[in-house]
């Protein structure tokens, strides 16, 4: 869940830090995950099978909705470790057999977390849709040794956007926000 919310200075009055700050609201995710928003998104938590899943909506006239999820897991002794559990996580998350994704990557970070990445167009509810997807992931310290935790982002976006010139700046933005994203 949210574990925290604020703008800008975090005095909630959406002023920024200082010259160059941009404005916009920190967001904490079930202690695995701290990322920065763009300013004036809704926050809300939606429940799929049992899991609250954050949900974040642009502020009108934007469409889309961007979902998250978070996840800590134990290595199984067989795996290889926690570093080789959350390669294997990250290059599972790009659906390298599903034919409705493309444009994978997989990444690491500067500071050792990973990154994969990919697009997807589905149909939901007899609408086309396009899905960016993003996990972000690192190896943590557990009281059981080590744990792969991550945070896995999809913005849907209507088929009929994706392209469109105010699309593409927030998708940029919300690119930015989630490669900046920190784990916990």
């Amino acid at each position: 869940m949210a574990d925290e919310t604020y703008s800008g200075n975090g005095q909630g009055n959406g002023q920024g830090n200082g010259p160059g700050d941009v404005q916009g609201s920190d967001i904490g995710w079930s202690d695995t995950v701290r990322f920065r928003l763009p300013a004036g998104w809704a926050v809300d938590v939606e429940e799929h099978e049992g899991q609250p899943v954050g949900t974040f909506r642009p502020p009108p006239p934007a469409a889309g909705v961007l979902r998250l999820v978070t996840d800590r897991v134990v290595p199984r002794p067989e795996s290889g470790g926690t570093a080789a559990t959350l390669q294997e996580m990250a290059l599972r998350f790009v659906r390298p057999q599903d034919p409705r994704a493309g444009d994978r990557t997989v990444e690491s970070r500067a500071d050792g977390a990973v990154i994969a990445q990919a697009m997807m167009r589905t149909e939901e509810e007899g609408r086309a849709e396009t899905h960016y997807l993003w996990l972000v992931g690192a190896e943590r310290p557990d009281a059981a040794g080590s744990v792969a935790a991550v945070a896995m982002f999809s913005f849907a976006l209507p088929d009929l956007m994706d392209g469109d010139e105010s699309c593409a700046e927030m998708l940029g933005r919300i690119d930015d926000a989630i490669r900046n994203a920190e784990i916990l």
